[in-house]
């Protein structure tokens, strides 16, 4: 089998994460003969097995750190691959590098948000509305994280319920410790792109709300640039915010332990890493009402309508002054983050691939 996880970035993405991990797992655990492909950007995150023969480094330039150049010769890349390697099962992580020619791919899907929101994917878009459709008919076996993401892919893709199997997202599991609301600072967290679609605008104005009516005395801390967000939504509360730019693993886990809420009001998320990472930390979170995240997220994190300012505002203020609930919050959060491990969707993923090699 060969794995294609070009899609690997020097810069995680959710996709690139779940790209990395998979790959790892499988690396490890799985003993059927298979080539991982990466990019070379992306190889600097497999240093463990820098000796396995088992993987075939391509150009960085496929990387996604050169966001549409890269995400181009990478789908260029995955169709030479099927011409390549007519008979071999291929196993693709992003629904970006799909082959439209390989009958025997199996390939992921994170989600369909350029389908949904072109306004925000102009790029992306096309090839979501016209090629993906042709990717995925011809796939042996769609793999997606959600519940709310199959069904997307069903509605919009028009695909039967059989060839799509839903396999959660695992995050990597923290042990927070105790004490874990004498250790919070004074800051609501955001982490994520700065696109629309993840709402940030939205956040920022119903930060400005919090900050003029009720002075809790928050700063707000985004992972990304200053220049990443227009200055008319900043202006007045430029001692307030602080950008911190993409940010290292550990400076990540060290953000989410201190943080004293974590807020997401994404418009659309297939799955939403950052909720369950937060909760994994022992962070109470707040997140959006819509798409995967009330799935994803069940009863442990408080729940907001992102298209509402008023209604981000208030959640932000009940999680922040009610104590109780910010108990009540960590407390669920950290059951609910044990539920996704990389380990269980893993093995999941082994049990689909084995079944198709079996009838193959």
């Amino acid at each position: 089998m060969i794995i294609n996880a070009t899609n690997i970035g020097r810069n995680l993405s959710g996709i690139g994460r779940y790209s990395l991990c998979i790959s790892e797992f499988l690396l490890k655990n799985w003993s059927h003969p298979l080539d991982l492909i990466l990019n070379a950007r992306g190889s600097s995150h497999f240093n463990q097995f820098k000796n396995d023969h088992r993987i075939k480094t391509k150009t960085g330039l496929m990387s996604s750190d050169y966001g549409f150049k890269g995400h181009l010769l990478r789908f260029l890349y995955s169709n030479k691959l099927s011409f390549s390697n007519p008979n071999d099962i291929l196993f693709t992580t992003s629904q970006l590098e799909g082959s439209l020619f390989n009958k025997r791919q199996v390939i992921a899907v994170q989600d369909c948000i350029p389908y949904v929101f072109p306004q925000y994917h102009k790029k992306q878009y096309y090839f979501f509305k016209h090629i993906l459709p042709t990717i995925l008919k011809r796939s042996l076996r769609i793999l997606t994280c959600s519940n709310f993401s199959k069904n997307s892919i069903m509605e919009l893709y028009k695909i039967p319920e059989q060839n799509i199997s839903v396999i959660y997202n695992g995050i990597n599991q923290i042990n927070p410790g105790n004490n874990l609301n004498s250790r919070k600072k004074d800051y609501i967290l955001y982490v994520g792109r700065p696109s629309k679609m993840k709402n940030l605008g939205r956040l920022i104005k119903a930060f400005k709300i919090i900050t003029n009516k009720n002075n809790l005395g928050l700063r707000l801390v985004l992972t990304c640039q200053k220049g990443d967000i227009p200055f008319d939504l900043i202006k007045g509360l430029e001692k307030h915010i602080e950008f911190a730019g993409y940010v290292s693993e550990d400076h990540l886990t060290k953000l989410y332990q201190e943080a004293f809420l974590f807020a997401f009001p994404s418009l659309y998320e297939g799955f939403g890493f950052p909720p369950l990472e937060a909760m994994s930390h022992g962070c109470p979170t707040l997140v959006s009402n819509v798409a995967s995240l009330p799935e994803v997220c069940g009863d442990a994190a408080y729940f907001v309508d992102p298209y509402d300012e008023e209604s981000i505002a208030d959640g932000i203020y009940q999680v922040a002054t009610n104590s109780a609930l910010r108990e009540t919050l960590i407390k669920k959060g950290l059951e609910r983050a044990k539920l996704f491990t990389w380990g269980e969707t893993g093995k999941k993923h082994i049990q689909i691939f084995e079944e198709i090699l079996n009838d193959s």
